[in-house]
């Protein structure tokens, strides 16, 4: 089996083809060399000096010099990797091609990233927010809707917005202790202490719902919620009044 004589120009296996060989034992293809002499030689309008070829069989091109060669090849080309024999820069110490490490001595392992293909969304995607948005408008446009198909309707639609609320009250008292906001967490919760908790409750929806909290989604569906309790409860005076009067005995 015929070794590698790897070319410390191009940095390909040069052992099947006409090579040269320098008094350290490096390979070149001639074509290498001859394309690096070329443009010197017209520079200087000389003749071209004929160069023996090494046949692949002539034993390793011994005997022939190409020392005078390698002026032409330039810092890119003359740093040769101890164990492999491809041209490095001058002042590499890792090998790209085996990945020996002239500092350590040993190799290392390496492999050629490829960056992944950026996958083209072919239709914009709807954040969290904006899904929230969209459910806020929906529940609050088809529920006093609801509420005008008929009594019971607007009834199942009352304890909705209710419950809706009260979700949304819950929604922003976790916010306010997530956001450190302790303090108003606390007075949010302390909404259900008889007499004290509706000052609580009033100060916590009056401030941190409105302007005490960043969270503009969630104070959104809080009022949103709020107001269509609202809607439906006066919907629901409007087609029954005699609902809200008493009763004469």
């Amino acid at each position: 089996m015929t070794a590698e004589k790897i070319c410390i120009v191009c940095g390909a296996d040069c052992a099947d083809r006409p090579r040269l060989k320098d008094s350290q034992g490096r390979y070149a293809c001639q074509s290498c060399v001859e394309a690096k002499r070329r443009p010197r030689r017209a520079a200087k309008a000389k003749a071209p000096k004929p160069v023996a070829a090494v046949a692949p069989s002539a034993g390793d091109g011994a005997g022939f010099s190409m020392d005078q060669f390698l002026g032409d090849v330039r810092p890119a080309d003359a740093n040769p990797c101890p164990k492999c024999g491809m041209g490095r820069p001058t002042d590499a110490v890792v090998c790209m091609q085996c990945g020996f490490d002239s500092a350590s001595g040993r190799a290392m392992n390496t492999k050629v990233g490829k960056d992944k293909p950026k996958k083209v969304r072919s239709a914009p995607r709807l954040s969290g927010g904006s899904v929230t948005l969209i459910i806020i408008g929906a529940m609050f446009v088809l529920l006093p809707v609801l509420a005008l198909v008929s009594p019971e309707a607007a009834a199942i639609a009352l304890i909705a917005t209710i419950i809706w609320n009260l979700v949304a009250y819950a929604y922003m008292v976790g916010a306010a202790f997530r956001d450190d906001d302790k303090f108003w967490g606390f007075l949010g919760v302390l909404f259900w202490v008889p007499l004290a908790g509706q000052f609580c409750l009033l100060a916590f929806v009056l401030y941190y719902c409105t302007i005490g909290s960043h969270r503009g989604i969630r104070k959104l569906n809080y009022w949103a919620s709020f107001f269509a309790q609202l809607i439906i409860v006066g919907i629901l005076f409007m087609n029954n009044p005699d609902l809200f009067t008493e009763s004469s005995p």
